[in-house]
């Protein structure tokens, strides 16, 4: 078991307060320790759907917080909590949509879109977050 730094346990009362109308029961059942690289549910529902899924690991001597954060409006975004509250993006994170300018870009774009979403959902999958962790 890692024991979950001050500065992630802040992080995390933090993002959950800014989505929750009634935020305390849910930082209340925040674990204080996670066993190593295993992925679980830290907090989930809301009024957006919101759910944060993540996995305590030592690296290079630091603890940080690999963070898979789901939301039915805003999609998915991957990052990691570092023990001393820095926040790191992780790529490839997976994308929402795809722009393109003419009718004849269209089909290229799909392709990169879809095929970048492939790579980062494989990515996820490896790291345990798609059916990987627990999730309750």
């Amino acid at each position: 078991m890692l024991s979950m730094p001050p500065a992630i346990q802040a992080w995390l009362a933090e993002r959950i307060e800014q989505s929750w109308p009634e935020p305390a029961p849910v930082i209340a059942k925040l674990p204080a320790a996670l066993p190593a690289g295993e992925v679980q549910r830290l907090a989930g529902g809301g009024p957006f759907g919101l759910m944060l899924d993540g996995r305590l690991d030592e690296i290079e001597g630091r603890v940080a917080l690999e963070v898979l954060e789901n939301s039915r409006m805003a999609g998915e975004v991957y990052f990691r909590v570092w023990d001393d509250g820095t926040i790191e993006p992780l790529e490839p994170s997976p994308r929402i949509g795809y722009a393109y300018k003419t009718e004849e870009e269209r089909e290229a774009a799909e392709r990169e879109y879809f095929a970048h979403n492939r790579t980062a959902y494989d990515l996820l999958r490896e790291r345990g977050f798609l059916g990987g962790g627990e999730h309750g």
